[in-house]
C-alpha cells in the first residue's frame, strides 16, 4: 500500500503533467531518488522534502485543494515523511 507521502507527490506530479524525471529536475534531485520516494523504496530526508516543496510550490499549475506556498509544502511533506518513516520501522519490526 503506497504511503500518504508518495500518494501526495504522485497526485501533484500527475496533475502538473510532469514525468518523474521532470519533477526530479525541478526539485534538484536525481530521477532514481524521486522514483524510490514515489515507490516507497526509500523514506524522505529533509533534502528531499525541501527540493520537492520548492518544485511543487514554484509551479504555475497548482491544484485548488492543496498547499500553495513553500512553507505549506514543507509542513505537509515533513508530517507525511515522518509518518512514512514510522510505518517503515514498524514493517521492519514485523518481519
Amino acid at each position: 500500500m503506497p504511503s500518504a507521502f508518495s500518494n501526495v507527490i504522485e497526485r501533484h506530479r500527475r496533475y502538473r503533467g510532469w514525468s518523474i524525471a521532470e519533477l526530479a529536475r525541478r526539485a534538484e534531485l536525481t530521477q532514481p531518488e524521486v522514483s524510490r520516494l514515489v515507490n516507497d523504496v526509500r523514506t524522505p530526508t529533509l533534502r528531499h522534502v525541501q527540493g520537492l516543496a520548492e518544485a511543487l510550490s514554484a509551479s504555475a499549475r497548482k491544484q485548488p485543494e492543496g498547499p500553495t506556498s513553500y512553507d505549506e509544502w514543507v509542513a505537509l511533506l515533513v508530517d507525511l515523511g515522518q509518518e512514512a518513516r514510522r510505518a517503515a520501522r514498524e514493517a521492519r519490526r514485523a518481519s
